[in-house]
């Protein structure tokens, strides 16, 4: 399927109307950051938001079911091996990374492990690998549908592999505005958040796009993006609350996103994707008034 403007317009309408209303809670009551129960429940409902609008725009064209599990990564893809090997190594190495930037932290004394109950920081550890990242896979997957299922291959085609990229990872850190306005991820920085979470959702996004487009299939990008979101409560869990960390400054701030940048840029040095051909203008002229009947 080769999206037209109107298909865009109508993701987009769906995808950030539909996150601005399940996310309206701290906004509401006034509680913000402090919402508790609201903030968090409206986050993960937040995540299908995306593939509500894939779903609509699949209803306006009346494409196919079939149509929309192949062309939007839903299978394995055409080295289903490759990408089960993929699947692994997002599970685990997402974690990876997170350590490798939490211990670059440490190092330069931006955060500090408090270990001391060993018997829970194990605990914890292992419940975000086997557990949390299961339970939070299906909101990942409802993400990484709308995003790296439709919306990159679809701007890829238009703009190129770099643009494609750079463009969904705007769009992605944009569309948290319901929860990043308020301070989320980055709380001393109030609204200016929505701003600093482009310099973490751009390179992640690139890492999520690579998987994408290696193997064809959402699967391996949607592993890592809820291994990532079930992993990064570790550290909360284990922050010295003897010492005020800066969000700016560590795993989710700059050292965070120097190493997604670097990692990213190792990815698609090392094992290149191709960038898509037949790339055509923006707002492409489609070959029939109505929309497709799939």
């Amino acid at each position: 399927m080769i999206a037209r403007r109107n298909d865009f317009v109508l993701f987009l309408l769906v995808t950030v109307g539909v996150a601005w209303a399940v996310a309206s809670g701290p906004w509401l009551d006034g509680d913000g950051l402090r919402s508790g129960l609201w903030l968090h429940t409206g986050a993960a409902l937040m995540m299908l938001a995306p593939v509500l609008g894939l779903l609509a725009v699949w209803r306006y064209r009346r494409l196919s079911w079939p149509e929309l599990v192949v062309q939007n990564g839903l299978p394995l893809g055409p080295r289903p091996r490759r990408t089960g090997a993929l699947i692994v190594l997002a599970w685990l190495g997402t974690p990876l990374l997170l350590w490798t930037t939490f211990g670059l932290c440490t190092v330069y004394g931006l955060y500090v492990f408090d270990f001391r109950g060993p018997e829970i920081a194990i605990a914890a550890i292992i419940q975000a690998i086997a557990v949390t990242t299961l339970s939070t896979l299906p909101f990942a997957l409802g993400e990484e549908l709308g995003w790296r299922g439709w919306l990159l291959p679809q701007l890829n085609r238009r703009f190129g592999l770099s643009a494609g990229i750079l463009a969904t990872g705007l769009i992605w850190a944009l569309w948290h505005a319901p929860l990043t306005l308020l301070g989320y991820t980055y709380p001393n920085l109030g609204a200016w958040a929505a701003v600093a979470f482009l310099g973490f959702c751009v390179p992640f996004g690139a890492i999520l796009g690579w998987l994408r487009m290696r193997t064809g299939s959402i699967w391996p990008g949607a592993v890592a993006h809820a291994a990532f979101n079930a992993n990064a409560v570790v550290f909360s869990t284990l922050d010295s609350p003897t010492r005020e960390t800066n969000p700016l400054l560590t795993g989710y701030g700059f050292v965070g996103w120097g190493v997604l940048t670097v990692t990213a840029a190792i990815l698609f040095t090392w094992f290149p994707v191709r960038s898509p051909t037949g790339r055509s203008g923006f707002f492409a002229t489609p070959p029939h008034s109505q929309p497709s009947l799939g």
